[in-house]
């Protein structure tokens, strides 16, 4: 088991109201013999004076905590990516389907710390790479909040653009008239096997985790959080016959689009980027994991049970 000492904590951005919790946090965690730091962009936000940048909180604490909601995890997951620092999140939000710490289990929580009464799992992470001709593309935040480096790695010389998502990448149309009209590959050794195309108003590439947010709207299956699958799902697709599909992680896939169309590419409905007649989108299994730290009490079945009213 870790040892947990220093707690990294991230707040919602653009919610300075959160400032009393984090005090009544801090001194619940204080309580336990548990240090909590800040990062600076949390810290500037309730006017506390302390606070580290991201980075220099990475090289500290023993675990990260997001105070917000599913949206403030999301992000916190790919900002660390690649640390290996486990994640846990309070939900102040509506739906906690990741973040599964109420606001007032705290104590909870750091009493499956201290008592080793916790387990921390590995889910699948995406790993996109959009190669493009022309005009280099801009990631725009899509809620207002930059969310640092590590979420993309810009190449311009190459012309790619890598970046990492933990629910879903999403091609979609950006006209509100029309539709586009995506292929999707298997990528072998050889060259890039078409097997599906199909006109819509767009195409969901989902992690497990990921099959109850959009996925599920969309019309997807539910996974397993920790099983090691792609979901492809279309949205609202002009055919009779195109269902979603459920991958091996091994594969490697590209997607690109048969003529030219207004599209977007979303990275966790956070991150988005304009896809272009001519780019093309490859997605693959990300070599490391993100991990999550869940309390003896986490029950995923419970959480469906509970968020979708099932029985």
């Amino acid at each position: 088991m870790r040892q947990f000492r220093n707690i990294g904590v991230i707040l919602r951005p653009n919610m300075p109201s959160l400032a009393a919790y984090y005090h009544e946090i801090k001194a619940i965690f204080k309580h336990y013999n548990l240090t909590t730091i800040l990062d600076s962009s949390s810290a500037e936000m309730i006017q506390c004076d302390e606070g580290l940048t991201f980075e220099e909180l990475l090289q500290c604490v023993d675990l990260l905590l997001a105070v917000g909601g599913d949206g403030t995890l999301l992000a916190l997951i790919r900002r660390s990516y690649g640390s290996q620092i486990p994640v846990v999140g309070v939900n102040m939000g509506r739906m906690g389907f990741l973040a599964e710490i109420y606001r007032n289990e705290v104590s909870l929580l750091c009493e499956c710390l201290v008592n080793d009464e916790y387990s921390i799992h590995e889910a699948l992470m995406l790993e996109g790479e959009l190669q493009w001709h022309g005009k280099y593309p801009l990631l725009v935040d899509t809620i207002g909040v930059h969310y640092g480096k590590t979420a993309c790695i810009h190449s311009a010389e190459e012309k790619t653009i890598h970046f990492f998502a933990f629910n879903e990448f999403t091609l979609m149309r950006s006209d509100t008239f029309g539709m586009i009209y995506p292929q999707i590959s298997i990528v072998t050794e050889e060259d890039c096997k078409p097997f599906s195309s199909f006109g819509g108003d767009g195409l969901l590439i989902s992690t497990p985790h990921g099959s109850t947010a959009y996925n599920i709207s969309a019309g997807g299956p539910i996974l397993y959080p920790f099983s090691e699958n792609i979901i492809l799902t279309p949205i609202c697709a002009h055919s009779l016959t195109q269902c979603p599909l459920v991958l091996s992680s091994d594969f490697v896939l590209c997607f690109e689009l048969l003529e030219p169309s207004a599209a977007s590419l979303l990275i966790d409905g956070q991150r988005r980027t304009k896809f272009e007649f001519g780019s093309r989108l490859f997605v693959r299994k990300a070599t490391q994991s993100a991990l999550l730290l869940h309390t003896k009490h986490y029950d995923y079945f419970k959480i469906l049970r509970e968020k979708f009213r099932w029985g």
